[in-house]
């Protein structure tokens, strides 16, 4: 138990919550996040005390590379602190990282703003200056209470945390995929060379996306993308005509999401 009779895995349970709610928000605007992870106060065997609460959004490899030119990138909370961001493969981080400074629990739209300027000028994010909110290992209660406003109600689909997340990432990769899938004006056609390698790979990977994902992501489109490139291998610019069968698909469910929403905003006029 914690201070103030508040269990870790409480504290971790509200953490993650707020953690998934800033993840989604993040993923709207591009970000590549692959998990979230928070932690309570523990201690170790040779001795090693941590008594408060951490958290943390991890990003793919790609996407840390495309972060201000960084190897390793996450972005941190700190219970005492709020936000930071910097290079996680520095053995003194968080010194040296950039501090968001805006409280707390800032909302998930200011976390976001606080990454947009970190990839466009790390330099202009934040402060190197860190913050601090509340005393290490204090008052949980009150913490709890504050991250509360983001936990959804036990009936929902996305009372548990971690299913809170891939259920978000499952949606934001799908709203992604049609929209890729069904664009605005002139759709070219691309030349990117690719050894027979290569496309098997892709394929392969195409299939283990479809096995892998999520029941509301978009599974299905990566096996539609398989069999329209498997078709067009080796044959002439007609293909792309001939085997599109994903970009059919994306435009007859673009279609139904309009007429649904069409139809709900009828109901509520």
């Amino acid at each position: 138990m914690t201070s103030g009779n508040t269990s870790k895995e409480e504290l971790e349970f509200h953490l993650e919550h707020y953690l998934a709610a800033v993840a989604e928000h993040l993923m709207t605007q591009g970000a590549a996040v692959s998990h979230v992870h928070s932690c309570g106060p523990y201690a170790t065997a040779d001795g090693y005390d941590f008594p408060d609460i951490e958290g943390a959004l991890f990003f793919t490899p790609r996407f840390s590379r495309q972060v201000g030119g960084l190897t390793s990138v996450d972005l941190h909370w700190e219970g005492t602190s709020g936000w930071c961001l910097g290079d996680t493969n520095h053995p003194e981080f968080p010194q040296g990282a950039r501090w968001l400074g805006d409280g707390l629990l800032p909302e998930p739209e200011r976390v976001a703003a606080f990454m947009d300027t970190y990839r466009l000028n790390p330099g202009q994010a934040g402060s190197t200056e860190r913050p601090y909110y509340r005393s290490e290992g204090s008052d949980f209660p009150a913490l709890i209470e504050r991250l509360a406003a983001y936990v959804p109600s036990p009936s929902s689909l996305d009372y548990e945390p971690g299913r809170r997340f891939l259920n978000a990432r499952d949606k934001v990769y799908l709203g992604r995929v049609l929209t890729a899938l069904t664009p605005q004006g002139t759709d070219l056609i691309e030349e990117v060379p690719l050894r027979t390698s290569e496309l098997n790979a892709l394929l392969t990977l195409l299939e283990y996306a479809e096995a892998a994902a999520g029941t509301l992501g978009p599974d299905g489109f990566a096996g539609l993308l398989a069999d329209d490139l498997e078709g067009r291998r080796r044959s002439g610019y007609d293909a792309v005509d001939r085997h599109r069968s994903a970009l059919v698909e994306a435009a007859d469910r673009q279609k139904r999401i309009e007429d649904h929403r069409r139809n709900q905003g009828n109901q509520e006029s």
